[in-house]
């Protein structure tokens, strides 16, 4: 791993400083190296330049807890800071760099918040210590309630710069649960960080299935609201909605195409079910996939050439992949057992999905190809469903159930570290990963 740049690479990044971070980036750290050597970073405490101090207690906290998730940081504790950061550091006067590196900080993070009548005027720096330069930085005038999501994107610009990857902070879990003693679902949002749980729907009927539009402006559906399960298309900002399915009897979203032109559903008529893609503007409908056993699941992948679905054709739920537009698709789940609810990551090099193992149902990733991969998620009293990839593909998020109990945990792809994101909920379910934001 790197530990400093060149002047040269410095001094440009320098001339950037209050830019997004350059398209090339450079690399510190590298993330596909398990086991590696973590960047020691200071979140130094921010200093006020006029209004109320409380403003700027919780931003190093908020960004101190991202950097923690990312398991690529070691964090350099508070009490070991040698210099107190003051606004004179944003207008002239320089850091005590060997005061950093004297405590083990590579890196540094500091920042200033100043009131402007009802309005933060608000600025983070993040420093090469070993160099003393400038990496990157990011200004703005928010809201006090926009201090959590210019954190959360000052916090992606981190990782950016040191890894080339762009981070996940401020995206969303959409999912399914039960509230209190409620008899349906109701569909929920929560910040990947577990902050910010609200509740999207509150018809107190049943709302499953909640899928993310590529802009991650919409939520699609099914929802028994009127009695039949409807698949309807949600704006997350203004919450207005469209019927989006208006054909066939159980009906359930899989994932939209790339563009967001199409949305992939399972619809079944007759009894069975095939894979469609309807129009989100328009509504036109085309079958996708079909057969004589039930077809559910859709995933579309991410250059939209393929979709990744569920048959039971062979005599079990099994796991295909199918190219749009030609005849035929391929099989790749193994075995005899059970394969659910596939979901392809952001690289389309893997595609994770629900399996049986031992009595128990674990997230298990496969190559497109077939090819197996060890399971990532899979715990000894209960069962792990439902796998989303994050949009880095560096996570997942599933469902956790044992008897009487649910949880959403989100764990590595490489399965090294897990956290739970959601409890106290009944019947979660169906987590979905937003877009990069």
């Amino acid at each position: 791993m790197r530990r400093s740049i060149g002047a040269a690479a410095g001094a440009f990044l320098l001339a950037l400083s209050l830019f997004p971070s350059p398209a090339s980036p450079v690399l510190y750290i590298d993330i596909n190296a398990p086991g590696g050597k973590r960047m020691p970073i200071a979140v130094a405490d921010v200093a006020v330049g006029s209004g109320d101090p409380s403003l700027s207690r919780g931003i190093p906290t908020i960004l101190s807890a991202d950097l923690a998730l990312t398991d690529l940081f070691d964090l350099i504790p508070p009490t070991a800071h040698l210099e107190t950061v003051t606004a004179a550091h944003f207008s002239g006067k320089p850091l005590s760099f060997p005061g950093w590196k004297m405590i083990g900080a590579e890196a540094v993070v500091i920042g200033t918040v100043s009131a402007r009548g009802d309005r933060l005027s608000i600025e983070m720096r993040l420093y090469d210590v070993t160099q003393g330069t400038l990496l990157v930085g990011k200004r703005d005038t928010v809201a006090p309630t926009q201090i959590r999501s210019f954190v959360h994107k000052f916090a992606n610009e981190i990782v950016y710069t040191f890894t080339g990857v762009r981070g996940v902070f401020g995206t969303e879990i959409a999912f399914s649960a039960r509230s209190g003693k409620s008899k349906g679902k109701e569909i929920y949002i929560v910040g990947m960080d577990g902050q910010d749980l609200r509740k999207v729907t509150d018809n107190r009927s049943f709302n499953l299935f909640p899928r993310w539009s590529p802009d991650g402006q919409w939520l699609a559906y099914t929802s028994y609201r009127t009695g039949a399960p409807n698949v309807y298309l949600r704006n997350v900002s203004n919450g207005t909605e469209k019927e989006v399915v208006r054909f066939g009897g159980s009906k359930a979203p899989g994932g939209f195409s790339p563009d967001g032109v199409w949305l992939y559903a399972g619809v079944s008529q007759a009894g069975n079910s095939d894979i469609f893609r309807f129009r989100v503007v328009g509504g036109a409908a085309e079958k996708v996939a079909d057969g004589w056993g039930l077809e559910v699941s859709p995933s579309p992948s991410p250059d939209g050439r393929r979709i990744a679905f569920v048959s039971d054709r062979g005599g079990s739920p099994q796991v295909y992949v199918k190219t749009i537009g030609v005849a035929g698709e391929t099989r790749i789940s193994t075995g005899t057992g059970y394969a659910t609810s596939p979901s392809w990551s952001s690289a389309g090099d893997r595609i994770a999905y629900t399996a049986r193992s031992g009595g128990r149902f674990v997230v298990a990733p496969l190559a497109p190809d077939g090819t197996g991969l060890p399971a990532v998620a899979s715990e000894a009293d209960g069962d792990c469903e439902d796998p989303s990839f994050s949009p880095d593909g560096r996570s997942l998020v599933y469902t956790y159930r044992k008897r009487g109990y649910s949880a959403l945990k989100i764990i590595a792809s490489d399965g090294r570290r897990q956290r739970t994101l959601v409890s106290g909920l009944g019947d979660a379910g169906s987590p979905a990963w937003s877009p990069g934001r």
